[in-house]
């Protein structure tokens, strides 16, 4: 399993009428391809803008942003997006909505189809592939919006929050299904989080920021001791309080310097 991205110092400011205000500052850290990066901070520390320099959406102030050693202005590599709303659009079926991206790209075709139909079946969505978004549940919803960023053959997965208009139990049902799909399909992600629970029952590792202008204040290793392990099943590992715990004492401290 080789590095597939690389973040190295990178720091970013915003600009505005009223001047500047930083967001990130010498933000360094690596993801193998395959591992799936749980990133936390405290509101405002600039991990949504972090999500938004690897997906190209804006440029570094300083540094650099690498995938398989590229420049990511040239590695050619696709970064798939999902946000906090699904976006499905209420006047398309799942069906049409899942296909939208490639349908922009001018990509669908009969072989596309195959494919389409084939991941409904297997995530559970076949049966309403004629529904519309009003007709599916929240987490039906979820799997339809990370199927339509799954047909685009990204990359790397950037998941923005995308649990959190989901209430309590949903959001653990639809942690353990995105989680599956994303390990089956051998993707590499990275989930932005305010959910420490969240962030450790799903993560390889889990990185910690500070207050803004965030950056990197540890990186914790994330290993359990059970088999078969799902988002879920790991809340009840002996491992997981004390994993709690030293992420809420560095949130906590960190925070409070700001």
């Amino acid at each position: 399993m080789g590095e597939l991205l690389k973040i190295d110092h990178i720091s970013y400011t915003y600009h505005s009428l009223e001047g500047e205000t930083p967001a990130l500052l010498d933000v360094s850290f690596n993801v193998m391809d395959g591992e799936f990066i749980s990133i936390v901070g405290p509101s405002g520390c600039g991990k949504s803008t972090l999500l938004s320099l690897i997906a190209g959406l804006i440029t570094p102030s300083s540094g650099f942003i690498y995938i398989n050693g590229r420049d990511i202005k040239s590695s050619g590599k696709n970064i798939g997006y999902m946000l906090q709303k699904d976006h499905l659009l209420d006047w398309r079926n799942t069906l049409k909505n899942v296909s939208l991206g490639l349908e922009i790209q001018h990509k669908l075709d009969d072989q596309s189809f195959l494919q389409i139909n084939e991941l409904l079946n297997t995530y559970g969505l076949i049966t309403f592939k004629n529904s519309y978004p009003s007709e599916l549940s929240g987490g039906m919803r979820q799997r339809a919006a990370l199927i339509r960023t799954l047909l685009l053959e990204p990359d790397i997965l950037l998941l923005d929050e995308p649990f959190s208009a989901l209430d309590y139990q949903t959001r653990l049902e639809v942690a353990d299904d995105i989680w599956g799909i994303i390990r089956k399909e051998k993707k590499t992600a990275i989930l932005i989080t305010h959910d420490i629970s969240e962030a450790i029952s799903m993560a390889d590792r889990v990185i910690v920021l500070s207050s803004r202008p965030g950056t990197v204040v540890n990186v914790f290793d994330i290993n359990f001791s059970i088999e078969h392990r799902t988002p879920f099943a790991t809340r009840n590992a002996p491992e997981f309080r004390e994993y709690f715990n030293q992420i809420w004492k560095e949130l906590d401290h960190h925070g409070q310097e700001s």
